[in-house]
């Protein structure tokens, strides 16, 4: 009998690393992946659509070459619930002016509104309109990145409050759909159960201190996720450019500890050793990926749609 552990990643690690990036802010997400690139640190980037003026269809799969990019709903809108139901406003907006007790037309964009928040005027779209800027986001993306490149959903704001919302944009077959909110480790920097309703580990705030608890965490024989957001910006805003540069340089450029690759990637890899077929005599891999695995301590890699003869 042949002890087989298959539970690895590329490079024999348990462990993965990557991040997720919201809102596509073009200089800033550059400034980002100057950091990123050289670390080797790989991630996916959620854009709200493309904008035809800024760069070409080729111009953003050559600036985000590498990355994965998923949807983050064009115009990035909150959706509308109950408490966010307003009178409409008259007149064009101005925020200087407008009514906080109302929610104003968007110009130009049939079913998008202003409204008011504790952090000033932000979008807003009813539910129908608001699956409506769902799909033109990834059309937008893939007219760029390609046909079936979006596989990823991430929601503006965090999970609308909308049963119906969240089941509609479930039913559009995405592989997985990301809400908001710092798991830190609390859950032992376990993949996600619940691929509809996943989240990263921590933000700007506290990275390198997560970060070093998940370097520390002890091989209990499981694939592990590490994955850090949330916003170019939160660097830019808090100046800590400088910060994160040092956290890359840490935690970057370690293939012997971590498997650097996108949350699609990761969660590929993990479907396909689920789905490997462990016996007595043989291990099948009929995934299209090369597998890592250890029989009897000793390394081996299984190749895609191979059989691999386990010796007598």
């Amino acid at each position: 009998m042949h002890n087989v552990d298959v539970k690895f990643f590329p490079g024999w690690t348990r462990k993965s690393f990557t991040f997720t990036d919201d809102d596509g802010n073009l200089p800033l997400d550059k400034k980002f992946m100057d950091i990123m690139r050289p670390n080797g640190i790989k991630g996916t980037f959620n854009l709200c659509g493309t904008d035809k003026n800024r760069l070409s269809p080729e111009g953003y799969r050559e600036f985000y070459r590498g990355f994965e990019i998923a949807n983050h709903c064009k115009f990035h809108p909150f959706a509308l619930t109950p408490e966010r139901d307003r009178p409409i406003g008259d007149g064009a907006f101005d925020e200087k002016t407008a009514d906080p007790g109302k929610n104003y037309p968007v110009s130009g964009v049939p079913g998008l509104y202003w409204f008011r928040t504790e952090s000033g005027w932000r979008r807003l779209a009813p539910r129908e309109d608001y699956l409506r800027f769902v799909r033109q986001g990834k059309e937008e993306l893939e007219e760029a990145f390609g046909e079936g490149s979006v596989v990823s959903f991430v929601w503006p704001y965090c999970m609308q409050d909308d049963p119906e919302l969240f089941a509609a944009i479930r039913a559009m077959g995405y592989k997985n759909i990301r809400k908001t909110g710092n798991l830190e480790d609390k859950t032992g920097f376990s993949l996600p159960a619940d691929r509809t309703q996943w989240s990263y580990n921590v933000n700007h705030i506290r990275l390198h201190e997560v970060g070093d608890l998940y370097r520390a965490y002890p091989d209990d024989g499981e694939l592990k996720f590490f994955c850090f957001g949330l916003h170019s910006h939160d660097y830019e805003n808090n100046g800590l450019w400088e910060m994160l540069r040092q956290f890359a340089e840490d935690f970057g450029n370690r293939p012997e500890e971590f498997w650097y690759a996108t949350v699609g990637e990761i969660f590929d890899y993990e479907d396909a050793v689920r789905a490997l077929k462990v016996g007595e005599a043989a291990i099948a891999n009929d995934s299209d990926l090369t597998l890592y695995a250890k029989i009897d301590g000793k390394r081996v890699t299984l190749a895609p749609h191979s059989v691999y003869r386990l010796e007598n």
